[in-house]
């Protein structure tokens, strides 16, 4: 499965560089990818360089400044099992359609989005039309299986943080 790892802002010099402006939350964790997909061609990475959220990547096949700046704007995939995450991160894709309950057992609904605003991430939940909205909190997210497709919420906590659209 591919997923959307970026976008390619411009041309880096003039050998064909490309800088990107990486979607994740640590653009190292590229180190280990060797193919970006751009529009409908695969490309191998030669070489890549780090610089907080943006990447300078060198790509076989892009030579010159010019083919490079025909890049622009394009959004960047890589395959999601070349990207491995740190313990207790998931991927957006992977947390829309968990079911999510409380520890008392009351189900809240189904993640339908991830808002991500900086200082939390703000979960979307829906359940029979009704959209609840409440922020991933190490004190209000008790666990997360992305395999059952499950989350469960400390109950006092949610009641404390949680807002319904009316």
């Amino acid at each position: 499965m591919k997923i959307e790892i970026g976008k390619v802002l411009k041309a880096q010099g003039i050998k064909g560089e490309i800088k990107l402006v990486s979607y994740l939350d640590d653009s190292t964790m590229l180190k280990n990818v060797k193919q970006l997909y751009i529009g409908t061609k695969t490309y191998t990475i030669e070489k890549i360089r780090f610089d907080g959220e943006f990447c300078y990547v060198l790509l076989d096949g892009i030579a010159d400044r010019n083919t490079a700046e025909g890049l622009r704007n394009w959004s960047v995939y890589a395959d999601k099992e070349c990207l491995a995450l740190k313990k207790d991160r998931y991927f957006i894709t992977d947390l829309i359609g968990c079911k999510v309950t409380l520890e008392n057992g009351d189900i809240i609904g189904t993640v339908k989005d991830v808002l991500q605003y900086g200082a939390a991430d703000v979960f979307v939940c829906d359940k029979d039309g009704k959209t609840v909205f409440f922020p991933f909190l190490n004190d209000l997210v008790l666990s997360v299986n992305v395999d059952n497709k499950t989350i469960a919420l400390a109950t006092k906590r949610f009641y404390e943080v949680a807002v319904y659209e009316d």
